[in-house]
């Protein structure tokens, strides 16, 4: 998703893919930033587990990702294979892992190993609305489709809901204290 540096943004983020993962549309998604305990509160409202996995980026920085998904089974996995490594985004062993868990359709990842942001079919609407590239004439991003459009208005409703009840915008703070 585009113009993901407000907090607001990052929130509605946070909900969006909460809800793909909730919805099982994706096995987990990954949040690499903090978020408020009531975002985190609505987050596992909607059934997910949410847990750390700890990275270290090319830098040395250490940095926590949060796993959210329905499977403890599949992020016990996911943190078993991520905890404590750098991270190397652009390695195809590593680009076939993440799409395994977070559901990029495998024609995707292999057409992005061979040939990154190839320009494919989409309206750039409904790329914006995808946490992958597609691959040029995919045949399975397209179903994928109204069942994002149809999480991410949720996830709008959710984080005006949201807004509504604390009355302003809130600080972002990561979830150590809510999360084990």
């Amino acid at each position: 998703m585009l113009d993901i540096l407000r907090p607001q943004k990052l929130e509605l983020d946070a909900l969006y893919l909460g809800l793909l993962a909730a919805r099982r549309i994706k096995p987990l998604s990954r949040l690499e930033y903090p978020v408020s305990s009531d975002v985190l509160g609505r987050l596992q409202g909607l059934g997910l587990v949410v847990a750390p996995v700890r990275r270290v980026a090319q830098n040395g920085a250490r940095l926590t990702h949060w796993i959210l998904g329905t499977d403890p089974a599949v992020i016990r996995q996911y943190q078993l294979e991520y905890e404590g490594t750098t991270i190397e985004d652009n390695l195809p062993g590593v680009i076939r892992s993440e799409a395994r868990y977070f559901g990029y359709p495998p024609c995707c990842a292999e057409a992005y190993i061979s040939e990154p942001y190839a320009p494919n079919d989409l309206a750039v609407e409904e790329q914006a609305l995808l946490f992958h590239h597609a691959c040029p004439g995919c045949q399975v991003t397209p179903r994928l489709l109204p069942l994002y459009r149809a999480a991410l208005a949720e996830a709008r409703r959710l984080h005006e809901g949201l807004r509504r009840s604390r009355g302003g915008v809130k600080r972002l703070t990561a979830p150590l204290q809510a999360c084990s």
